[in-house]
């Protein structure tokens, strides 16, 4: 479900966002990012959160790691916006926005993560999204984030301060150009899906859903293997021969890779005749052994 926001050679921008820090959108920025590498594309990333640079730190991490084990590992074009900023340039949006410009005709897709926080340069990126794609931990509390949840069950769920922030910036995006913007909700660390927990959560998107403007994709498993991978840069679309020392293969492994690939797929970023022929053949031995 690709929308452009106009039929040229302009790159797709997907901004991953969310004012809540830890929940996942950087580990699912960078599984994104080598997916698309992978499927041939080009692409650029932008690391917004001048503080934490999680993705930044993420890619290097991978940069260092491939050079050390004189492995060839995909690389997006990244610009952290710490370091541009590091000239003098204290106006972040414009920084930001002159090296978007630049990137325009030369790139597939732009993926932009953005901090855990309230900024004027995260509402600029949300207004330039074609799809924004929201990680939310399965819980009230993160969900708080985007619904605000009554006392009871009985209370209907409204948006929160973020969800109507995201509209206006939507909003105005509709306004300038008569762009759309595809926005998905995925939730992120679930649990088991017969616990009370689950149920609640499920009813309180189906409910604001369409009333916010959102649609829910599949969520990720809570899978440690998805934090051990920071360290090294790894991704669960690495070939799973391409691991730190020690590490083998594992239906962990196997299994954050499939979750990873329905999500981006039911998101409409990649179809599933994207993935290598040769990644399913081994996947489909690996859970019949």
């Amino acid at each position: 479900m690709l929308s452009r926001r106009e039929p040229d050679s302009s790159p797709h921008v997907v901004v991953v966002g969310n004012y809540k820090g830890g929940s996942g959108k950087s580990t699912f920025a960078m599984h994104l990012i080598v997916a698309l590498l992978q499927a041939g594309k080009r692409v650029a990333s932008f690391d917004l959160d001048t503080h934490q640079q999680t993705l930044s730190r993420y890619i290097e991490n991978r940069r260092e790691w491939a050079r050390y084990n004189r492995s060839a590992l995909e690389l997006p074009e990244h610009t952290p916006l710490d370091e541009v900023d590091a000239f003098g340039k204290r106006d972040l949006v414009a920084v930001f926005t002159r090296y978007l410009a630049r990137l325009q005709h030369d790139y597939d897709f732009i993926v932009i993560d953005t901090p855990g926080n309230e900024t004027h340069l995260s509402l600029v990126a949300h207004g330039l999204a074609d799809t924004l794609v929201t990680p939310v931990n399965d819980s009230f509390v993160d969900l708080d984030v985007i619904v605000t949840i009554g006392s009871t069950v009985d209370l209907q769920p409204a948006p929160s301060r973020y969800a109507r922030a995201v509209a206006a910036a939507l909003d105005g995006r509709r306004a300038v150009g008569g762009w759309a913007t595809d926005w998905i909700v995925f939730r992120n660390r679930l649990g088991p899906p017969d616990t009370r927990n689950h149920k609640h959560i499920t009813r309180a998107l189906a409910l604001i859903a369409p009333e916010v403007g959102f649609r829910v994709a599949p969520g990720l498993s809570d899978r440690v293997i998805f934090r051990e991978f920071f360290p090294s840069g790894l991704t669960a679309f690495d070939e799973l021969d391409e691991l730190p020392p020690g590490e083998n293969p594992s239906m962990g492994r196997l299994m954050a890779r499939m979750e990873m690939r329905d999500l981006i797929e039911e998101i409409g970023l990649l179809s599933a005749d994207a993935f290598a022929g040769e990644e399913n053949e081994r996947i489909a031995r690996a859970m019949s052994a």
